[in-house]
């Protein structure tokens, strides 16, 4: 399995005037939904694909909630999610309240076991 990419060509904002230069960018070919997680899980299991929807519809529930409560959501081995926010800045602390905040995100790092995913991935271009 290799991770599939196109070239596309880019501008440099900084530097418009510059010529633009060749990129790999990363394509998508498909999707895995939680119904075909589900379905996995249960072929290879005892489980059946309903019980394993209701827990994983269950856990990323919670987690949904503890990430709102501002706890760090750590998945085992695969993956961490915490909130970031990005903000304006001011010139002194107590100028900092809510309203300086324009967007919040999920923070999303990789565990071990994506991350040897990652250090291992093969790539191929995708023709066309």
């Amino acid at each position: 399995m290799s991770i599939k990419f196109r070239v596309i060509q880019k501008k440099n904002p900084i530097k418009p005037d510059d010529a633009p230069k060749w990129y790999a960018t990363a394509v998508a070919d498909g999707e895995t939904t939680l119904e075909d997680l589900a379905s996995y899980a249960s072929a290879v299991s005892t489980v059946s694909k309903g019980d394993i929807l209701a827990v994983m519809e269950s856990c990323f529930s919670k987690a949904s909630q503890d990430l709102a409560d501002g706890k760090i959501v750590r998945v085992g081995e695969y993956f961490t999610l915490q909130m970031g926010l990005s903000c304006e800045g001011s010139d002194h602390e107590t100028e900092v309240n809510s309203s300086k905040i324009k967007k919040c995100r999920i923070n999303f790092r990789p565990g071990k076991m994506l991350s040897k995913m990652i250090r291992l991935a093969k790539y191929q271009k995708k023709q066309g």
